[in-house]
């Protein structure tokens, strides 16, 4: 359990009562967290920290001062063997964490992140805020806070906003609603560092929303402001929940106008259930609607925000022919990428990166996730010399990982072709309603201009076009409207329209590829189950250098004392597994200790493969399972138990 505390090893945080706990302190704390149940001694701490055995034993008795705080959990000491901790109430334990780890989330911000945790709390509140109550909220001294407050009031000032006190009251940011969303927009004032992912669902249904009202009037619109307007409508609710609205009518001519309908259909399908007046409502449409004809910019950057929109669309073409997995139809993951990237490239800046408690669960639980987005942040670095941390590669994952689920794999995916007069920044709505009406059944659209020929009709499995013209092409090329509709949708219809057993799976693994004994290190190991799959599959020398390489990019630690070492991108023309099980475990990395050791290599150019790692992530984390397998570890028994762990996904 990482809770990303602070930078400076001595710096102390208050966290219980007045107890005081260093980011060195806090993590023998996590790891005894993760280990709990496991004597640990000070030698083998002080070897993991690189520190001495009398810097542990002063370390250790802070930390035990510190969880006297606590009655679900004790740190309990056994002469001989060391330390462990002991839950002495599951439920109260994990409830306890939980706190623990928001407590430390909010602890771990540095000065900038501290400025805008303390914005945020006076931008949503809707009266005064005292001393007190922030100081305890962020635990941090007044001194500390009166830093923060001065920062703020610079900031302030850019957007004609101020920062008041009142005595006995407290804090408050006077000035405009519309100044203040102007400031929480340009600045990343957001919930994302308390609520990461839980907003994605809800930016889905925004941009569902806003693509479906705006096609429904037929309105042109490329990508960049389709994703302004959602982030744009995203703060507006966020704001209207907290209980702020905007004052002030904007102009008062434009209710005859589309841009006030759309933005009138669009708001009242998400403000009416808060039961807002009819005069903010009104202000509210106005607002937008002076968005989308562009004479409000709620936009970051955009520069930035085009680079990045074009830094998506190349890497998604290299995911492709690195991973064999085409993001196209996923186009919500397009958006959250957007939204999500331009704030991490600030935080990279500026040294604030988000920490992730959930990142080892998450490594373990969506493998292929994880190393897209692994390969993801190297083309971040090469693109835009910005290296992305480990916590915030967990974070993409977690986007990678939602693709991936609203993607279909499968050989009956099709292959569309669409030939029209739109450019591409226009295509976003055809796109997104033929997505919308056969999800998880195309697998790619690709849009090419009236006056190019150069296509093959073997290609595709439909063509389409928007042009009246388009008879000049041969094959049977089916007329749609860009704004198509019902009948376009039979059409549509009417031209379109993996793994299937545990065999299927178990063939991947062979008795040539299974060594059963002991080894000194990891090195040796590595050695032994690649010469096997070399020999077996006839594959290059170079096969053992690329899963070394992969390694020391990050650990192939998966948990339950598996390790599933592999190459980054696929290499084998088929999907295989060299496995090594071990009499006694050794260290596979700083942290962790294997017996078994897991090679995969997933085939080149075929999608479907890719589920291969469902079926694995799903065994690697049966324990009991696994102990099983470990009483009698043969090739036969582990079979067995693999055919065991698969019967329920086959059923």
């Amino acid at each position: 359990m990482d809770w990303g505390i602070l930078e400076n090893e001595t710096e102390g945080v208050r966290i219980a009562g007045d107890k005081m706990l260093t980011k060195r302190q806090y993590s023998i704390l996590s790891f005894y967290v993760e280990n709990r149940g496991t004597y640990v001694s000070s030698n083998e701490l002080a070897a993991m920290f690189d520190i001495s055995v009398r810097t542990v034993k002063n370390e250790l008795k802070i930390v035990r001062d510190f969880c006297d705080s606590y009655s679900s959990f004790v740190l309990d000491i056994l002469a001989g063997k060391g330390t462990r901790l002991c839950v002495l109430d599951d439920a109260a334990f994990e409830k306890d964490m939980e706190i623990l780890r928001k407590k430390t989330l909010q602890l771990s911000c540095n000065t900038k992140n501290r400025v805008h945790s303390v914005m945020k709390m006076l931008m949503d509140a809707t009266g005064y805020v005292s001393k007190y109550t922030l100081t305890e909220t962020f635990y941090i001294s007044e001194s500390t806070l009166y830093h923060a407050l001065n920062e703020i009031k610079k900031l302030l000032k850019q957007y004609d906003l101020a920062l008041v006190h009142k005595t006995n009251l407290g804090y408050k940011i006077e000035g405009r609603e519309i100044d203040k969303r102007m400031c929480i927009a340009k600045n990343e004032i957001n919930d994302e560092s308390t609520d990461h992912f839980a907003l994605s669902e809800d930016v889905s249904d925004i941009y569902n929303v806003v693509a479906d009202v705006f096609f429904k009037y037929h309105y042109q619109i490329n990508e960049q402001t389709i994703q302004n307007i959602t982030a744009h409508i995203a703060l507006t609710l966020r704001r209207v929940r907290k209980g702020h609205f905007i004052e002030q009518q904007m102009e008062q001519d434009m209710p005859d106008s589309t841009e006030y309908q759309i933005s009138s259909e669009i708001l009242t399908r998400f403000l009416t259930r808060y039961r807002i007046k009819k005069q903010y409502m009104l202000n509210e449409i106005n607002l937008l609607t002076q968005t989308i004809l562009g004479k409000l910019d709620y936009s970051r950057n955009d520069h930035l925000q085009k680079e990045v929109n074009d830094f998506i669309n190349d890497s998604f073409l290299y995911i492709r022919n690195k991973f064999c997995v085409n993001f196209e139809p996923a186009e919500s993951l397009k958006l959250f990428l957007a939204l999500h990237l331009v704030p991490l490239i600030y935080r990279i800046k500026s040294g604030t990166q988000l920490n992730n408690m959930m990142a080892p669960e998450i490594k373990q639980s969506f493998p292929l996730a994880y190393d897209i987005a692994l390969y993801f942040t190297l083309l971040i670095k090469e693109r835009f010399h910005l290296n992305v941390s480990a916590d915030e590669i967990s974070y993409l994952s977690l986007y990678f990982n939602y693709g991936l689920e609203n993607i279909h794999l499968g050989n009956s995916a099709k292959k569309i072709l669409i030939i029209t007069s739109l450019r591409k920044s226009e295509t976003v709505l055809l796109r997104h309603k033929i997505l919308t009406w056969f999800p998880n059944q195309i697998a790619e659209i690709t849009f090419i201009t009236g006056d190019n020929d150069d296509f093959d009709t073997e290609d595709y499995d439909a063509i389409f076009s928007t042009d009246r013209n388009s008879e000049k092409y041969k094959g049977g090329i089916t007329l749609i409207s860009i704004f198509p509709d019902e009948k376009d949708f039979e059409k549509i219809n009417l031209a379109i329209n993996g793994y299937t057993d545990t065999d299927s799976i178990l063939e991947k693994f062979s008795e040539d590829c299974y060594f059963y004994g002991e080894v000194k290190d990891k090195e040796e190991i590595l050695d032994i189950i690649c010469r096997n799959a070399i020999e077996k599959y006839k594959l290059d020398d170079e096969f053992l250098e690329v899963i070394k390489a992969r390694e020391q990019i990050t650990s192939s630690y998966f948990g339950n004392c598996i390790a599933v070492p592999h190459p980054l991108t696929p290499f084998s023309d088929e999907t295989f597994v060299s496995l090594g099980v071990l009499k006694k475990p050794i260290a596979w990395d700083k942290n962790h200790n294997v017996r078994v050791v897991m090679l995969v290599s997933i085939e080149k150019n075929n999608p479907k493969a890719f589920q291969f790692w469902y079926y694995m992530s799903t065994f690697v984390r049966n324990e009991e399972l696994l102990q099983n397998f470990f009483k009698k570890p043969s090739f036969l028994r582990f079979t067995e138990i693999l055919k065991i762990s698969l019967e329920k996904d086959f059923d």
